[in-house]
């Protein structure tokens, strides 16, 4: 199955998960009416950077959350740091990202770690390193970041960087469920239904996948079509399997060769590779 890495896994680093972020933060709060930067504190200042992104103005939002760092506060270094990884208004330098992500995980910013992993892990402006991606994850994942714990999971359960263990991904996927990944529950579906560390459960398998889809998350939608198709804890459908790998396409899943070729064998003309 394909990588569910976050992204974001948003998989390769992109900027749609970057701007969901800010966007998410600024819905919570209702912006007020901007005061001085001299009276603002950094937590202030922050969260000014935070409604400048939400209103897509770039530049603002790079003075804030200077400023902010300028005072100590993590968080804007850290999205400074992502702001560089993305080219969001700048251009994009990978050196300044890691520099400013090391600098939020010094003080102790579990995203900082989480995000020097993504640059490891991808091999963006520093040499490809699975064991320091593994390293990061940990760190980050041990300071309560959920999208390092998947991405540890995933790096236990495949062996990258790490002595492949089914148990560390188990632990590390359930771990991100309960800090409120929704891709962890696909995780979990792919280790029961393939038997690995737990004893091979179909119907538990369709319970995490269901969890996961239902969030919607493409992993999970393409472990039910799997499901339906082999008629492995579901009535064996090729109808609906074919529903739920067009579900999964749709809301963004990227198949591997393996996952091509049985596509392509079971939509037929109805499966476009990217």
């Amino acid at each position: 199955m394909k990588k569910i890495m976050l992204f974001v896994l948003a998989l390769c680093l992109c900027f749609a998960t970057f701007g969901a972020a800010f966007a998410e933060t600024a819905a919570t709060e209702t912006p007020a009416e901007e005061a001085p930067k001299a009276e603002m504190n950094a937590e202030e200042l922050y969260q000014a950077g935070v409604d400048a992104v939400a209103a897509e103005d770039y530049g603002k939002a790079m003075e804030y959350f200077q400023l902010a760092a300028d005072l100590g506060n993590a968080k804007g270094l850290r999205y400074i740091g992502s702001m560089y990884a993305y080219g969001t208004g700048v251009d994009r330098d990978y050196g300044k990202a890691l520099e400013y992500y090391q600098r939020a995980a010094d003080q102790g910013e579990a995203s900082g770690l989480f995000s020097i992993g993504l640059l490891y892990y991808f091999g963006n402006g520093v040499e490809q390193d699975y064991g320091k991606a593994a390293e990061s994850f940990q760190k980050a994942a041990d300071l309560g970041d959920a999208s390092a714990a998947v991405n540890l999971a995933y790096m236990y359960e495949h062996g990258e960087g790490v002595e492949q263990d089914y148990d560390l991904a188990q632990k590390y996927y359930l771990k991100a469920v309960d800090l409120g990944d929704s891709y962890a529950y696909a995780g979990l579906g792919d280790l029961y239904r393939g038997g690995k560390g737990v004893e091979q459960d179909y119907a538990k398998a369709v319970e995490y996948y269901t969890l996961a889809a239902d969030q919607g998350v493409p992993a999970g939608m393409f472990g039910l079509g799997e499901c339906c198709y082999e008629g492995k804890g579901l009535e064996k459908d090729p109808g609906k399997a074919a529903e739920w790998y067009r579900k999964a396409l749709e809301a963004g899943y990227e198949p591997d060769e393996e996952a091509q070729a049985h596509l392509k064998d079971v939509l037929g003309d109805g499966y476009q590779q990217k």
